[in-house]
């Protein structure tokens, strides 16, 4: 493991394991004493808008009953476990950090779904996985992470099957400057890798991947955290999140994540490319 991966890896493992911590929390939010992905959402999507965002991507994705699915970067499994559930997929969660993969297999059981998702510690550019033997690669923010993006969308392409497909939720570089520190994937810069959306592009045509759709979502992701900023101020409670097993820490991050917004520093996009 490089340095970069060291910082990576040491930035979300800092808070140990999560599993239990969450699984506490979400008994005490759900509705009766069996556990539903449901149950789970508001806590389990690390992503900005959370399971909203989920959704909507699968929408636009329609991923296919019986298909197999990588979800890369998966983090402790919210999307993959909706994705199993919901859309009849079968999905292998990649991420970086070990912690999140035993988190995620955890969780995914504990939800009677560790059948459809399984997890794996893997670098999102050598992927372990055969030459075209995958469906879908989905990923929400996680190539922030990634400072070789040229590597990671080869080996996509690599794996995918002749007309599959990448599904992409990303963070990307804003116009006015790198992000206000920490953010919820960095400390500091040493830690993040952000290319301008523009750039990103480019690299995914390098690699073979033909564009079918690219939306912009910062403006829906502004409006978000307006919304949220506006019902706190209005004495509204705070939504269950990843802030009640993060602690305050993930709260500054947070915040600094929509100044960034605010700022023209960050971009939102969401797209789905195909290998021909």
């Amino acid at each position: 493991m490089n340095d970069s991966a060291r910082t990576v890896t040491r930035h979300y493992a800092r808070a140990g394991s999560l599993a239990q911590r969450l699984l506490d929390i979400a008994h005490g939010l759900a509705r009766d004493d069996r556990l539903t992905v449901d149950d789970l959402a508001p806590l389990d999507q690390f992503h900005m808008r959370g399971a909203e965002a989920t959704v909507e991507f699968a929408e636009m994705v329609k991923p296919q009953p019986g298909t197999v699915c990588v979800d890369l970067g998966c983090g402790i499994g919210g999307p993959a476990r909706w994705l199993a559930i919901n859309c009849g997929v079968e999905v292998l969660g990649l991420d970086l950090t070990e912690s999140y993969c035993h988190d995620a297999a955890a969780l995914t059981a504990a939800v009677g779904l560790a059948g459809q998702a399984r997890f794996a510690c893997a670098d999102a550019t050598r992927l372990p996985l055969a030459e075209d033997s995958v469906d879908l690669v989905w990923t929400q923010h996680a190539a922030m992470n990634v400072p070789d993006k040229a590597a990671m969308y080869r080996e996509v392409y690599r794996v995918l099957k002749r007309g599959g497909r990448l599904a992409l939720h990303d963070i990307m570089a804003g116009p006015d400057g790198p992000p206000h520190f920490p953010v919820p994937w960095a400390r500091g810069p040493e830690g993040s890798f952000l290319l301008p959306s523009g750039e990103v592009r480019r690299l995914l045509a390098e690699a073979g991947l033909s564009e079918l759709v690219w939306h912009d979502h910062t403006a829906d992701a502004l409006a978000w955290v307006h919304r949220r900023r506006a019902a706190l101020q209005a004495g509204e409670p705070r939504p269950p999140g990843p802030h009640l097993f993060l602690g305050e820490a993930f709260q500054d991050m947070a915040a600094n994540l929509g100044r960034s917004l605010e700022d023209g520093r960050i971009t939102v996009h969401m797209a789905l490319l195909q290998k021909p």
